[in-house]
């Protein structure tokens, strides 16, 4: 690596850093360190009900939520889901996953993952901090997630974050990948009160 490559290299750093920082002051006030901390991930397509899911789960298992929506809005006026936010937005997402589990802090991670190779620097990170990891796969039959994606349009929620329509449904469903890894399965189109004793029940083991 030359001179060059090194500066830049830490130019980048000092940037996600520096994001990282907005990023947790938009989080407000943060879980109770614990022993061991846990890394809750989350993956299903737009309008399956992770953001339901996760303010849920944080009631009964406090943990801090990295909703990428919401994050992605303290970096960006107005969002445009480009690649290059992309590019932006999830190196200081995993900046500030690293900081909080180094600290004892649960996390759970909001966002679409659904590629194998989305979900990858969770694992590391996790590892390289000792957490407990858990994937919880969330979704919903079609015709649930039409009907919610209509809702948002024609009666936008405040709490929800997400802009994604039937037009990104329909591409992210081409993307997604097979999960290989042991996950649990939420559908959110029941009662979701078993699913959240489940998983925290395994979160608490």
């Amino acid at each position: 690596m030359t001179i060059e490559d090194e500066r830049r290299t830490a130019r980048i750093n000092a940037i996600r850093r520096r994001d990282a920082d907005r990023l947790e002051a938009s989080l407000g006030r943060l879980p109770d360190p614990v022993k061991r901390s846990r890394l809750v991930v989350l993956t299903g397509l737009p309008g399956s009900g992770k953001s339901h899911f996760a303010r849920a789960l944080a009631k009964r298992y406090p943990a801090a939520i990295l909703d990428s929506d919401a994050l992605r809005e303290v970096l960006f006026e107005n969002p445009q889901h480009t690649a290059k936010e992309h590019g932006r937005l999830f190196p200081a997402m995993h900046v500030l996953m690293d900081r909080l589990l180094e600290r004892g802090i649960a996390v759970i991670v909001d966002a679409t993952n659904l590629k194998d190779e989305n979900r990858r620097p969770y694992y590391e990170i996790a590892d390289r901090r000792g957490a407990e990891v858990l994937l919880v796969r969330i979704w919903a039959p079609a015709r649930t997630i039409r009907a919610r994606l209509s809702k948002r349009i024609a009666s936008p929620d405040p709490a929800d974050r997400s802009s994604a329509n039937m037009d990104v449904y329909e591409a992210m469903l081409k993307e997604t990948e097979r999960i290989r890894r042991p996950h649990v399965s939420v559908d959110t189109s029941g009662d979701l009160g078993p699913a959240l004793d489940k998983v925290r029940g395994l979160l608490q083991s």
